[in-house]
């Protein structure tokens, strides 16, 4: 039976939600400086005071808008890590799958994430959380390289990850077309699957050989 209690619950949780949705859209319109009630209340569509109601200052409504989008972020890349995706995978053509994500989600869809995840990776409250999504980013990336035969790459899915986040920041600069960027990051990510091949003894003899050349 719903009370009149639980339906006067769920009424405010969606406020609160919507509240949340607000803060981070107006984020990534103008930053953190867009955020304040009035602004967060209006785009809400709710009266002006409901934001106060809510929370208890303009930081609070920042850091809940910011861990909440952290954590769905971190939720959907669980979730994509625990089903058995319906896509095919090759390191030989990985920069047509990298052009379609790139071409879904734009530099301005990477440059909010970045600045969402920069922004709570500087809150000491939400530094865990944001440590908790590089950590499910890592194992999604880790799942792919299963896929193609790589295995054994913990440290290797770590570093494609840091790839792809100095690859976003890049396409802000405009300075190579997202075609480019897709072929540019495939070609760096094919390198760091041929030196993990190669294993650490290798990498070493290949590097000592470039040292000797060098002289």
């Amino acid at each position: 039976m719903v009370t009149r209690a639980s339906l006067s619950q769920e009424r405010s949780r969606l406020r609160r939600d919507e509240l949340l949705a607000a803060a981070i859209e107006l984020f990534a319109e103008g930053g953190s400086r867009a955020i304040t009630h009035r602004a967060v209340a209006a785009r809400a569509g709710l009266p002006s005071a409901t934001t106060t109601y809510y929370f208890e200052s303009i930081d609070e409504l920042i850091r809940e808008a910011l861990g909440s989008h952290i954590d769905q972020w971190t939720r959907d890349l669980e979730a994509l890590s625990a089903v058995d995706l319906d896509i095919e995978v090759s390191l030989d053509d990985a920069s047509q799958f990298i052009s379609h994500i790139f071409s879904a989600r734009g530099p301005e869809v990477a440059a909010l994430e970045l600045a969402i995840f920069l922004a709570a990776a500087r809150a000491p409250e939400l530094r865990h959380a944001a440590a908790h999504a590089i950590r499910a980013f890592e194992g999604l990336t880790l799942r792919m390289l299963n896929r193609v035969g790589v295995h054994d790459a913990d440290m290797l899915a770590a570093s494609i990850v840091t790839l792809i986040a100095g690859t976003a920041v890049r396409r802000q600069s405009g300075l190579h077309t997202e075609h480019e960027e897709a072929r540019l990051l495939t070609a760096a990510i094919r390198n760091l699957v041929a030196a993990h091949a190669l294993g650490a003894d290798g990498v070493d003899r290949t590097l000592a050989k470039l040292s000797e050349k060098a002289k």
